[in-house]
C-alpha cells in the first residue's frame, strides 16, 4: 500500500499529526513560569456563611454569629427575628407576631445580657401590649435590620465579655465604614399590608458609607418604619373548674385544685333559661340539667377562666439613625466612634368582651365535656351557662421611648 492509500483519518496518521502538534507546543509549555496563584474573595451570602462558620471555628467558648450578606441587608424586620436564625435562641413575640425579646437555652428573656457595640444596652419600655410586667428585657423591635452587620451570641462566658447573663449574651455590631471598603449607598423601600388594618404600612432605609486613603471613613445611615396593625381573635387568660360544695357534691370532690368558679346554692333572680328563682342547685340538679355527665366529670371540667374576643388595633412608628466614624492611622492602630438614635411611638387601642369564668357564679345547663374520665381533668367543649357575667374592657396603649447609645 503506498502513502497515498492512507485513510484520511486512520489511527496511525491521526496519532502522528496529533504527537507532531504536541511536540511543537511543547518547548513553548516548558518555556512558561508558574503562574502566582489569584486572590478570592467570597462575597454574597456565601461569603456570609463563611464568614460565620470562621467565627465559630475561632471561638474560645460557645458562640454563634451571623453576617450580613451586605450593607443593609439583613433578611427580617428587626434584629430580635434575626437571632432567631441562631440554634438555641428563642424570642418572644408581640401580640400580631412580631419578634420583641431574647432568650438563650431556655431561662427566660431577662436572664440574656444585650449589648449594642460591646456594652450594655439599656432600654425603659413596657414590652409586650398585654405584659403583666417587666424586668431587665429588652425590646429589639427598636433596631431595625438594617443598620447592623454582624449579630452574636455567647452562649458560655469569657474574659472579655461583660458580666450579668446568666444565659448569655448577645453583642449588635452596627455598621461601620469599613466593612465596605468602597464607597457605597444602598437603600430599600417595602410596604406591608395587614389585611386587618385600614392601611400600608411603608419601611424605608437610606445608607451612605465611604472611606478617603484607607486609613478614614465614614457611615450615616437612617430607617423608619410606619406600621399599621390588627389583630383579633380569642383568647382565655387561664382555666378555672367549679369549686362544688358538700350538697353539689356528696362524694369526693375538689381533686384537682383550681376551684375559682363558684356554683350558687339556689338559682339568683334574673338567671334566665327558664330557671326558677330559688331552687336549691343539688347534685340531684346538677345531674339532672347536664344529662350523660357524672358529678366527676362537672367537677372537674374547666372552663375559660376569663374567655374574650379581642381586637388590637393601631399604628406602630419606628425611626432610627446610626452615625460612624472610622480612623484608621495605621494598618494595626484604628478607632471608631459609632453613634445611634432611634425612638419608637406605639398607639395603640385593644377592647375585650370578657366572660367571667374565675370568681363567677355561672349554672351549667347540658354542659358537655371531651372526655368521659375526668379524673386528671377534662375541658367543657359546649354548654349553656345561666346567671354570666360579661364585662366591657377598654386599653389604649400610647408609649414613646428614645433611645441614645455613643460607643
Amino acid at each position: 500500500m503506498t502513502r497515498e492509500q492512507l485513510p484520511l483519518f486512520s489511527g496511525n496518521r491521526f496519532s502522528c499529526i496529533a504527537a507532531a502538534v504536541a511536540l511543537s507546543l511543547a518547548p513553548r509549555a516548558f518555556a512558561q513560569s508558574p503562574s502566582e496563584p489569584e486572590e478570592i474573595v467570597v462575597t454574597g451570602f456565601r461569603g456570609s456563611l463563611q464568614e460565620s462558620t470562621t467565627f465559630k471555628r475561632e471561638s474560645v467558648g460557645f458562640a454563634d454569629a451571623i453576617f450580613a450578606e451586605d450593607l443593609g441587608k439583613f433578611p427580617d424586620t428587626n434584629v430580635a427575628e434575626s437571632f432567631n436564625r441562631i440554634p438555641g435562641i428563642t424570642i418572644s413575640r408581640e401580640i400580631s407576631g412580631e419578634g420583641l425579646n431574647v432568650a438563650i437555652r431556655g431561662p427566660g428573656t431577662n436572664f440574656t445580657k444585650i449589648l449594642l457595640n460591646g456594652a450594655a444596652a439599656a432600654v425603659a419600655s413596657t414590652g409586650r401590649t398585654d405584659a403583666q410586667s417587666t424586668n431587665r428585657e429588652i425590646d429589639l423591635d427598636m433596631f431595625p435590620t438594617e443598620l447592623f452587620t454582624q449579630l452574636t451570641v455567647n452562649k458560655s462566658s469569657t474574659a472579655a465579655a461583660l458580666e450579668g447573663g446568666a444565659a448569655g449574651s448577645v453583642n449588635m455590631r452596627s455598621a461601620r465604614p469599613f466593612d465596605n471598603p468602597d464607597g457605597v449607598f444602598t437603600y430599600s423601600f417595602h410596604a406591608m399590608d395587614n389585611s386587618e388594618a385600614s392601611d400600608i404600612g411603608p419601611r424605608a432605609a437610606l445608607i451612605w458609607s465611604d472611606t478617603w486613603n484607607d486609613n478614614v471613613g465614614l457611615l450615616v445611615g437612617v430607617t423608619s418604619v410606619r406600621n399599621s396593625v390588627r389583630v383579633t381573635g380569642f383568647e382565655t387568660i387561664g382555666w378555672a373548674n367549679p369549686n362544688l360544695s358538700a350538697t353539689q357534691c356528696t362524694g369526693t370532690c375538689n381533686t384537682t385544685g383550681g376551684g375559682n368558679w363558684t356554683i350558687p346554692a339556689a338559682v339568683p333572680a334574673n338567671a334566665g333559661n327558664g330557671l326558677t328563682a330559688g331552687t336549691p342547685i343539688d347534685q340531684a340538679f346538677l345531674l339532672a340539667n347536664n344529662p350523660g355527665l357524672t358529678i366527676q366529670q362537672l367537677d372537674n371540667a374547666i372552663i375559660p377562666r376569663l374567655g374574650r374576643p379581642s381586637d388590637e388595633f393601631g399604628d406602630k412608628d419606628r425611626d432610627n439613625a446610626v452615625v460612624s466614624f472610622e480612623p484608621r492611622p495605621s494598618d494595626t492602630f484604628s478607632f471608631y466612634l459609632d453613634t445611634m438614635y432611634g425612638k419608637r411611638e406605639n398607639d395603640l387601642e385593644r377592647i375585650d368582651m370578657n366572660w367571667v369564668g374565675r370568681n363567677g357564679a355561672a349554672i351549667p345547663l347540658n354542659m358537655q365535656v371531651d372526655r368521659s374520665d375526668c379524673s386528671q381533668g377534662c375541658v367543657v367543649t359546649s354548654g349553656t351557662f345561666a346567671n354570666a357575667q360579661m364585662f366591657l374592657e377598654y386599653r389604649p396603649f400610647k408609649e414613646e421611648v428614645d433611645f441614645q447609645g455613643f460607643n
